[in-house]
């Protein structure tokens, strides 16, 4: 046999392989094996063709596609169970109305009960005086502004629900 055959059989052997190892059949039974075994999952191996260290080029691609897949699963089944584990602590736990509406006027520098009108002229100026566009050449008053802007927007926001407005 010449080394042109040898070498043009060898090429189609591992064409076949890698054919095979990512053909939708395999991928599909890969994707709806439910904790099978490698072996039950991965292709016979041929023993015509194929190097000495386990397989053909598209057998070894065919053992990493399947290897980064079960990598993805895992992260995502970690994930998931993280996302189960913290889905009951969503948001702040519930807290007094009253103690929320003191604050929320204190907040906006009026005095407790004040009326829709003189909460919307606080929360007007306070806006007009820490909005954070007024402190953008100074990276750290800046992100502190911004904090204050967010805190004058949950109280007036608050007191408007509160008060009818």
């Amino acid at each position: 046999m010449s080394i042109g055959k040898r070498l043009l059989d060898l090429a189609r052997a591992n064409v076949t392989d890698f054919r095979d190892a990512f053909s939708s059949d395999a991928l599909r039974d890969l994707l709806n094996s439910d904790g099978e075994s490698e072996a039950a999952v991965e292709p016979e191996e041929s023993t015509t063709s194929g190097d000495a260290e386990g397989g053909s080029v598209g057998k070894k691609a065919g053992r990493r596609a399947r290897m980064f897949k079960d990598a993805a699963e895992e992260a995502w089944e970690r994930a998931y169970e993280k996302a189960r584990t913290g889905a009951g602590v969503r948001g702040a736990p519930p807290t007094d109305p009253v103690a929320d509406r003191k604050r929320w006027y204190k907040t906006l520098e009026v005095e407790p009960g004040a009326d829709l009108r003189t909460v919307r002229k606080a929360y007007r100026k306070l806006l007009l005086q820490y909005h954070p566009d007024r402190h953008a050449s100074d990276p750290e008053k800046y992100k502190a502004a911004t904090e204050v802007t967010r805190r004058l927007t949950e109280a007036y926001n608050g007191l408007t629900r509160y008060l009818g407005g």
